[in-house]
């Protein structure tokens, strides 16, 4: 148990700081409401003592146990993750089992972020909370996990080397002195968190938007077969542009395109790829579209509302829903009967 009657003392290693051990610390402090520095007592150092009397400790100490709040991982034996991947002590945090919530750490560190993020007023279940730890896990966290421990290389532009540009540089005045260097380091130590905090909010952001807008899009897929909207089975209609590739693929809808109002009052078009990744569309627009644009395209088209069509036909843009929607009608009249697509699919397979 933590104790409650006096700020916390937390505890990481001294000298030269990695993103696993920045990355942990700026998860602890927001899972357990540590965000306010009068809240807890941070401290870097590698002496035993020290280290033994610290409430948390993680990165250094060479022990894994949950029950004590030790998350190091250098040790021979060091935990590691369910598919045998090592952890860094970023990842031992994430996962950690709080005692007294029952949540990890991680989802524990969505919930906080969200609220500070101002969405505490919006009522998240446990099921959309930990599909946005797994998110966040998988993305980050584990790159961390794979990076600290030599499986992977971080990019110039990842995470890992961001945080490793706080600390400094080999020829830096600051090197001159013991002191010098840790007062130094203590300082960019905190610099580093604070970056590393604004790169965890906007990506809890992204995957809260990403949640919401699977559950509008399943619901709009409900709506769509219940005749209320777009044109079942052929074309998902949206309530406003948002991402619907993955809810679409996962919930194995048949449909070939998507359509959704702009924020101009126009109307977009999109096709549904053959599968994740691809930029091959199980329907494209009519090939005599391509590269049109406003008068041209009306006249080829013979669609009034119609704006433009992408030169890879993957994409079409209207005045108007009827205008989307008569876009959409003109291409499904093109679309392959039954035998026609199994062949296609059986030729892409060759």
């Amino acid at each position: 148990m933590l104790p409650t009657d006096r700020p916390l003392v937390l505890a990481t290693h001294s000298g030269t700081f990695h993103a696993d051990d920045v990355l942990a610390y700026s998860i602890l402090s927001v899972a357990l409401g540590l965000t306010d520095p009068a809240s807890h007592k941070l401290i870097r150092t590698r002496d035993k003592e020290a280290l033994a009397t610290a409430d948390i400790v993680w990165d250094v100490g060479g022990t894994a146990d949950a029950a004590t709040w030790r998350f190091d991982h250098h040790q021979q034996g060091a935990p590691k993750a369910e598919n045998g991947d090592p952890l860094s002590s970023a990842g031992l945090v994430w996962r950690h089992l709080h005692p007294e919530t029952g949540e990890t750490i991680g989802a524990m560190f969505i919930r906080n972020t969200l609220k500070r993020l101002g969405h505490g007023e919006t009522v998240f279940s446990a099921s959309a909370i930990g599909i946005m730890a797994s998110a966040i896990g998988k993305k980050i966290v584990r790159h961390v996990d794979l990076c600290d421990n030599g499986v992977e290389r971080g990019l110039p532009t990842d995470l890992t080397s961001a945080i490793d540009g706080f600390n400094a540089a080999w020829d830096s005045p600051t090197q001159t002195s013991p002191e010098l260097f840790e007062a130094s380091q203590y300082s960019q130590f905190l610099e580093a968190k604070a970056f590393t905090l604004g790169f965890l909010d906007r990506q809890v952001e992204r995957e809260r938007a990403s949640v919401a807008a699977y559950e509008m899009v399943a619901q709009a897929w409900e709506d769509c077969k219940a005749g209320k909207t777009g044109l079942h089975p052929d074309v998902l209609e949206l309530p406003r542009g948002m991402p619907w590739l993955r809810p679409a693929f996962e919930l194995d809808m048949p449909i070939l395109y998507a359509m959704s109002p702009e924020a101009n009052g126009h109307w977009k078009l999109q096709c549904m790829p053959v599968e994740k990744g691809s930029f091959e569309n199980r329907l494209d627009l009519p090939l005599e579209w391509a590269g049109l644009a406003d008068e041209e395209l009306q006249k080829a088209s013979g669609i009034p509302d119609a704006i433009f069509v992408h030169r890879n036909r993957f994409m079409a843009v209207a005045k108007s829903r009827d205008g989307a929607l008569a876009i959409a009608r003109a291409a499904l009249a093109r679309k392959l009967t039954p035998a026609q697509m199994l062949k296609q699919a059986l030729e892409r397979r060759r």
